[in-house]
């Protein structure tokens, strides 16, 4: 019987280890993964043909009989010949300082890289000191493979490049596809990424990569995606999954499922295997015959002849495509597999070793001297969590640690430059860290010129990079509204995108009462669809934040105090479990020591328009809710700041299902005024402005009445204004005069529309 080869498309995935000793089991979505993109893109079929045609064909010149019988130090195909390959490293990170001893961190130094593509190149050459472990059965299947990785020098624009590329993400902490959004095209470059944590979707993986068939299809996605704890950390979990790049499966095939049923991978020298999922070198693993035994094979040549090579009765546990962490080798049949693959143009593989493009992204010249590009993060006071990574708002008096993250060069110094207007702080360094204390309020520029030991300096200025409140607290007795209004102290309310993309808090011209608003943009134009998801990222775990100027909430001169603020939000899908935004209100009282969780509100909290397919907007004072959250007597302190922290959501595919969520006139007061508008049949009722100095606005939305009265009474029940309207367009509006409600307090409107009432609270202050 003639082994047939044929390829499975399939996304493929190696576990996450504690140690190479212990690990969690956690089977991968392959089959489901490629059979969503089969569905999506059918042509992924044909593909699958085509290149077990090309296999097919490219075995017909092997003598496969002959090749089984050479000696280790042979080379299966051309001796001479070498497979040059460029590749570029892509770092996606969060300013996580790299351990290069423990490999915790994920901002991996240029040198580090360098060695990890040495160690690549080692076991691609078959050179690793290892395989003279290699058990004696398998002694003479030992492949070279004869392929050399090279780091990019041109990158796709012509630029000079040590083909390493660093981005800062959120991205880093949920790798999976989306956070391939920066690939060079895979035609000339293998693209290899580099992040800190998988996804939920598979936590326990280390690195997974797209075979050829399924990558054709999704040029984007192709490559290889890893831990940076994986890079170079005694394992091979690089060359493994290169080696799916080049169409080979696991030994007991295209599954996740080490252990469960003998399977095979369509190459003759790796007998069939259940797999050993991170066993070691043991010898119930590296001498377990369950699946192998009385493996044989027959060959006929060119001439006619038959021949049966009997193949170890051991599974090949030591392969690197196996699980077992006792990864040693390639065998010669995957080498050809590889060298096949190579030679095919599915994927543009056949390409990337091309003598014009090795020239074109100078995958053989000198890595060049560049000049050094300045980088830092900022880490705040009183907490390690990487959400506060690049925070840059700065409590006046506190330390502020700066770390300089500059690349591209041995630094030799680093002059600073703080500047807010008035004030110029200097600092010159050359530490990685350093405390800098704040004093005067205000946006601050930072400046860097970064000192290169080969190439000289660079200078870099980041505009507005750091905010400093006001020391003092604002009074609230005179009573206080930010209505985000034109010369107001709407700039004393910091905003900040900390990974400088489209979701973010901004301003707005769709306030309820003056145009004027904050809002959140978290609509964007990308298909939402489980087939189509969006290439440049995912919005999940992405995180803004917008601060309060500090406020004395003694002022107000009670024991009770609260938050209010309307609000009017809409999501981008009907799916309620797909809508996963939050806007998280917290505060601090002792300048971000400590920051305690306020309210965390979700779905219906924040979108009361509902699923709206298009960029929303409030059109009408009536799209407005208010919400009111009493504030704890810890809160209520001579110094405390709120933070509105907006977490957009995604669904399982990575897409956004959120809309815009809008945010309007935010106040402090004694009073608790935030009851939410309660629909009364078909009636809404909302009072606007709310809290007031002036005239209020009654807004009443009726789909079934023509007329509507009101009644406005104080606190002691006397009606101190009343009128009737005409119901128009199903919409009223009814002015109440401030001379009518010129004492200071709270006061009740009464609405009534046919037989239903509703009543709503009004601040006078």
């Amino acid at each position: 019987m003639i082994k047939r080869y044929l390829l499975v498309a399939a996304t493929t995935f190696s576990l996450v280890p504690t140690s190479h000793a212990q690990s969690q089991v956690k089977p991968c979505a392959a089959d489901e993964m490629r059979q969503k993109w089969v569905e999506k893109n059918p042509k992924i079929l044909e593909i699958e043909q085509e290149i077990e045609r090309q296999i097919k064909e490219g075995i017909k010149h092997i003598n496969l009989s002959t090749a089984s019988k050479k000696t280790a130090g042979d080379q299966t195909n051309n001796p001479d010949f070498w497979y040059d390959i460029p590749i570029v490293v892509h770092v996606v990170h969060d300013y996580n300082t790299y351990n290069t001893s423990t490999f915790i961190g994920d901002f991996v130094p240029d040198d580090f890289i360098y060695k990890a593509v040495r160690d690549w190149n080692i076991v691609f050459a078959k050179e690793n000191a290892d395989t003279a472990d290699v058990i004696e059965p398998f002694k003479k299947y030992i492949g070279n493979a004869h392929i050399r990785l090279h780091l990019a020098t041109v990158d796709p624009n012509g630029n000079p490049t040590k083909g390493i590329t660093r981005r800062r993400s959120y991205l880093t902490y949920t790798g999976g596809d989306q956070a391939k959004f920066d690939g060079w095209p895979r035609s000339s470059y293998m693209n290899i990424w580099f992040i800190n944590r998988m996804s939920d979707g598979h936590s326990s993986a280390a690195a997974y990569a797209y075979q050829p068939p399924t990558a054709a299809g999704i040029p984007m996605y192709d490559g290889v995606i890893a831990l940076a704890s994986y890079m170079n950390n005694g394992s091979k979990t690089l060359p493994h999954e290169l080696g799916h790049c080049l169409n080979l499966a696991h030994p007991w095939g295209n599954t996740n499922q080490p252990g469960v049923a003998c399977g095979d991978d369509n190459v003759d020298d790796t007998p069939p295997t259940k797999g050993h999922n991170t066993t070691g070198c043991t010898a119930a693993s590296i001498y377990d015959s369950s699946c192998a035994t009385n493996y044989f094979k027959i060959y006929t040549d060119s001439l006619g002849h038959i021949e049966l090579v009997n193949y170890p009765d051991t599974t090949n546990a030591q392969n690197l495509m196996d699980y077992t962490y006792c990864d040693k080798m390639f065998t010669k049949g995957q080498v050809q597999r590889m060298h096949l693959a190579l030679n095919s143009d599915v994927a543009d593989r056949n390409i990337l070793w091309d003598s014009t493009n090795l020239v074109m992204t100078g995958a053989k010249a000198p890595i060049p001297d560049l000049k050094p590009t300045p980088d830092f993060s900022v880490t705040l006071p009183g907490t390690s969590s990487y959400l506060t990574r690049n925070g840059n708002f700065a409590f006046p008096g506190r330390n502020v640690k700066f770390t300089n993250y500059s690349y591209n060069d041995t630094i030799e110094n680093v002059d600073w430059e703080f500047t807010n207007g008035s004030t110029v702080v200097t600092k010159a360094s050359v530490e990685t860290n350093f405390d800098q204390t704040f004093t005067e309020s205000g946006w601050y520029d930072v400046k860097m010129t970064v000192t290169g030991n080969n190439s000289g300096d660079t200078t870099r200025v980041w505009p507005k990079a750091m905010y400093v409140p006001d020391a003092t607290g604002v009074d609230l007795s005179a009573g206080y509204i930010q209505e985000f209004a034109d010369g107001s102290d709407r700039d004393k309310w910091a905003m900040f995108n900390y990974y400088n993309n489209d979701f973010k808090w901004q301003l707005s011209d769709h306030g309820i009462w003056d145009n004027k608003c904050i809002m959140y943009n978290g609509f964007d134009n990308r298909v939402l669809s489980a087939f189509n998801p969006p290439y440049t990222g995912t919005p999940e775990g992405d995180i803004d934040d917008l601060f309060s100027v500090p406020v004395d909430l003694t002022t107000l001169g009670g024991s009770e105090a609260y938050l209010t603020f309307f609000y009017s939000g809409a999501t981008r899908s009907s799916n309620s479990t797909d809508v996963r935004d939050t806007l998280q209100i917290e505060y601090s009282i002792n300048k971000s020591n400590t920051w305690t969780t306020l309210a965390k509100l979700g779905k219906a909290d924040i979108f009361n328009k509902g699923t709206v397919n298009v960029a929303y907007a409030p059109a009408f004072m009536s799209d407005w809710e208010m919400k009111g959250i009493k504030l704890p007597a810890a809160a209520i302190t001579p110094y405390t700041v709120f933070r509105f922290r907006y977490r957009p959501g995604a669904n399982l595919f990575g897409t956004s299902t959120g809309n815009n969520f809008y945010m309007d006139r935010v106040s402090f007061s004694p009073w608790n005024v935030g009851v939410a508008p309660v629909e009364a049949g078909t009636v809404s009722v909302m009072v606007v402005p709310n809290p007031t100095q002036g005239d209020a606005s009654v807004i009443i939305n009726d789909l079934g009445n023509s007329e509507a009265s009101i009644a406005v009474s104080d606190i002691t029940g006397k009606v101190v204004y009343n009128a009737e309207v005409a119901v128009s367009s199903n919409q009223a509006r009814v002015v109440i005069p401030a001379s009518a409600i010129s004492a200071k307090g709270m006061y009740l409107v009464n609405v009534k529309t046919g037989n239903q009432v509703a009543t709503r609270k009004l601040v006078v202050y």
